[in-house]
């Protein structure tokens, strides 16, 4: 038994590592039951004295036979991760990752002599070193590549670059098209027929592009992306393309427009053609907002990207933006993000037209003159304030009172200490007692000074005075003419 060990729960609520080298070189291309049986492999090892580090155990929580669960870690072993020390009873050990990798495994050539010929008359104008033959067999043993696949492949990328072409190339292709499954030769096939289909389409994009020659592996693919993932025709592709002719366009960029359409749900010629009409209106656009609101901007692309076009999207038009940015512009609001907060508001509200929004602006010049009336009542001069706008609201409407009582309730708070913090109290008696009418408020006889200083009289009767306290009240009894 081992004298200190790690407790069960530590060893379950702590991290089990997992090499990236194993994510990018192994996982993608390793039976699903393989890869289940090394991740919990390795999991165990953190606790190889465990009672359940058995196959017996493995086999139960993994629900495969003691045969399947042997068969994954000989393939482990084929794939130098691990080595099988004991068969019987079988035991496991687990290498380092860098090790595997850095000490490329060397394979028999005699067992590859008829892929190696056909090789290398595919490369017939060069000769094949063996690190470049043991980069194929890699492919072949450890990715799992069908052998007439993988020559499909070398000779389409000879085909592309000529037979000078550089076997690390090939190799980026091939861990490429294995990362998307392509591994069979039904697969590459596929794949090819579906380049010779299209060549016809991507040799008049290179066309227009100005470029002169065959299309590379990577545009193949872009072209792939743009028709089969993001769902784009052919005629769109074109016509975006000479949209962006004049800019000296090549299949990089054409990627990034193409990627910014489809973000945008814009996949049509029709789509596009009306999204650029109305881009060109909302740089337009774009000028009058920052001229209303006092800014200047030399590039309004990104105003257009972050602001223009989502507002437009919430359903408001030119109008309606230029009466909400010189709305903000009277009320101290001089930025594109303050604007944005207050079309946000507003949207919440359902205020997105040009009528809702000249409604909405005409009541808050309505509220403002009433409150501003109140204040000139009360003998307070100044602007407006946010917090004048809360009181107002929660006396119409939270508290529901008119503008009757509100004009009682200013009456009676003239002339007293903090008169608006005095009319907010007395409204919330009122609301608290359910006073409805000016009569019902009139009869109210609220807390006053008067009220307070009687409190006062009453409490202190009765009450003991000090000596001190009764040389200071008779001191201040001779100060009044009787």
């Amino acid at each position: 038994m081992a004298f200190c060990k790690f407790s069960s729960e530590y060893v379950i609520n702590k991290e089990t590592q997992v090499d990236n080298l194993f994510i990018n070189e192994f996982l993608p291309y390793a039976p699903a039951e393989c890869v289940k049986v090394y991740l919990y492999g390795l999991y165990k090892c953190s606790n190889s004295s465990a009672y359940d580090n058995t196959i017996e155990n493995f086999s139960k929580v993994l629900n495969l036979s003691p045969e399947e669960i042997e068969d994954a870690f000989l393939y482990w072993q084929e794939q130098g991760l691990v080595q099988v020390l004991n068969t019987c009873p079988i035991e496991i050990r687990f290498m380092p990752l860098k090790n595997v990798i850095n000490n490329t495994k060397k394979y028999k050539p005699e067992e590859f002599e008829n892929f190696n010929r056909q090789v290398q008359e595919i490369l017939e104008g060069r000769q094949i070193t063996p690190t470049e033959y043991d980069e194929y067999y890699y492919l072949l043993k450890t990715l799992h590549f069908q052998p007439e696949a993988l020559l499909m492949i070398i000779k389409f990328c000879s085909q592309i670059k000529g037979v000078n072409v550089g076997y690390k190339y090939i190799i980026t292709v091939a861990k490429n098209w294995a990362n998307e499954g392509i591994l069979t030769t039904s697969s590459v096939e596929e794949r090819l027929l579906y380049y010779e289909q299209a060549g016809s389409d991507i040799d008049k994009l290179l066309k227009i592009c100005g470029a002169k020659r065959l299309a590379s592996i990577e545009e193949r693919e872009l072209f792939i992306k743009w028709t089969k993932e993001l769902g784009f025709d052919y005629r769109a592709i074109e016509f975006v393309a000479k949209l962006l002719k004049s800019s000296k366009v090549n299949f990089e960029k054409l990627d990034s427009k193409l990627l910014k359409y489809y973000e945008m749900k814009k996949l049509s010629i029709k789509e596009i053609e009306e999204y650029e009409i109305q881009k060109s209106e909302m740089y337009n656009l774009a000028k009058e907002i920052n001229k209303k609101m006092g800014l200047y901007y030399e590039n309004l692309e990104t105003i257009v990207d972050s602001y223009i076009s989502n507002w437009l999207n919430l359903g408001h038009n030119a109008d309606s933006l230029l009466a909400l940015a010189d709305y903000c512009f009277k009320n101290s609001i001089r930025t594109l993000e303050g604007l944005n907060n207050t079309i946000l508001k507003l949207y919440k509200l359902g205020i997105v037209s040009i009528e809702s929004i000249t409604e909405y602006i005409n009541e808050l010049v309505y509220v403002d003159k009433e409150i501003k009336d109140i204040l000139e009542k009360l003998g307070i001069s100044r602007m407006v304030t946010n917090q004048d706008r809360t009181y107002y609201k929660i006396w119409t409407q939270t508290w529901n009172f008119d503008k009757e009582l509100i004009d009682l309730a200013t009456e009676m708070s003239s002339g007293k200490f903090q008169p608006l913090q005095y009319i907010n109290k007395l409204l919330s008696n009122w609301h608290t007692k359910e006073i409805k009418t000016v009569e019902q408020a009139k009869n109210f006889t609220p807390i006053t000074e008067k009220n307070t200083e009687e409190q006062k009289i009453s409490q202190n009767k009765g009450r003991s005075y000090k000596k001190e306290e009764l040389d200071a009240l008779f001191d201040s009894l001779e100060e009044v003419e009787l």
